[in-house]
């Protein structure tokens, strides 16, 4: 785990004096960040800690309030993945600026908590400073920071740092970081989804429509002038990989998710038309999934295909047929050597 973030070049993501939850963090894939500004503020800063309610429920312990003259306040942080961020905060009152990455924004609030934009940056990973320039008797609650996640890298059953590292292990990490786990040989069974049998259509409506090609079944869901969230579930009785299909129509992209996983984009052209979401590994059991209409959108069909997904399987596609099942040293170290020569993630 350790060493994959490192041979990633991912290292820049983590803290000074780094635990086994900062890697885990890094290789989840997921960039979606909450600052709360009580936790990260700079003790220096000329402010106060608050927790009352008088202005809005509030995020986190508490709250930074200014005093009754412009102040400055800065927060530090560790972003653990790079990326293009759309950046969100709560403040309170007018005449807010707010300094990041060498760049200035000048923002306003109401006189409770109010949500203020600011665009979307491209920030690399590691420390980042905020600088807070509050007006007299300002606030602000949080920052908040959103891309879109990257493929999650872990084992089977996650990352268990008092186990043994295994061959399975290796292999499964080394397919997510290649972004190939889904092209593992077809296996059956597959499992088709209809999507008109949703339990909860989200706000799309069943459709008959023919002329954007014919529907399976002869219906299909389609958003009408707002998003729709469509919940379908599902059981599997074979734990494996699976490749997931969806036929859809849509001029902009939608979203698929598998339970709490990461959002996977999906487009498809204005018929509809198959495209992938890539694969994900299935326990035996019940499992959500989740498809995110823009207006306008719909889909058809939701193919979860079955792929092989045994030890030697696995560790074919990754080039690693004649690893023993507890790999050496020499091993490993061959094998982030490959992943480091191909690159980090994007």
């Amino acid at each position: 785990m350790r060493s994959l973030v490192d041979g990633l070049g991912l290292s820049f993501g983590l803290p000074d004096q780094p635990e086994d939850e900062d890697y885990r963090r890094i290789l989840s894939g997921r960039r979606n960040l909450r600052i709360e500004a009580e936790e990260t503020l700079d003790p220096d800063s000329l402010v106060s800690i608050k927790d009352f309610t008088n202005f809005g429920e509030f995020s986190g312990s508490g709250w930074v309030s200014g005093i009754a003259s412009p102040t400055t306040a800065r927060l530090e942080f560790v972003l653990p993945l790079a990326g293009d961020y759309r950046v969100k905060a709560v403040i309170r009152l007018p005449d807010h600026v707010i300094r990041l990455d060498g760049k200035e924004f000048s923002v306003s609030g109401e006189n409770l908590f109010t949500p203020v934009d600011l665009g979307i940056l491209p920030l690399d990973a590691g420390m980042l400073e905020v600088e807070l320039r509050l007006p007299p008797n300002g606030a602000i609650d949080y920052l908040e920071f959103q891309a879109v996640d990257l493929p999650e890298i872990a084992p089977i059953g996650g990352w268990q740092p008092d186990r043994p590292l295994g061959r399975v292990d290796l292999a499964v990490t080394a397919l997510q970081a290649l972004g190939v786990d889904h092209l593992l040989p077809r296996a059956a069974p597959d499992l088709a989804l209809e999507a008109e049998n949703a339990e909860d259509p989200g706000g799309a409506t069943v459709v008959t429509t023919r002329y954007l090609g014919a529907p399976s079944g002869g219906r299909w869901l389609r958003a009408t002038t707002t998003n729709a969230e469509v919940l379908l579930s599902f059981s599997i009785t074979h734990p494996a990989f699976y490749r997931i299909d969806l036929i859809g129509a849509g001029s902009l992209p939608a979203g698929v998710r598998i339970n709490e996983g990461r959002q996977r984009d999906i487009a498809w052209p204005s018929y509809l038309a198959p495209a992938s979401a890539g694969g994900v590994y299935l326990e035996r059991g019940r499992h959500q999934l989740k498809v995110l209409l823009p207006p306008g959108s719909g889909f058809d069909l939701v193919h979860l295909r079955g792929l092989r997904s045994r030890p030697e399987d696995l560790a074919s596609l990754a080039g690693m047929g004649g690893f023993p099942e507890v790999p050496h040293v020499a091993e490993l170290d061959a094998l982030l050597a490959l992943l480091a020569a191909l690159g980090p993630l994007p």
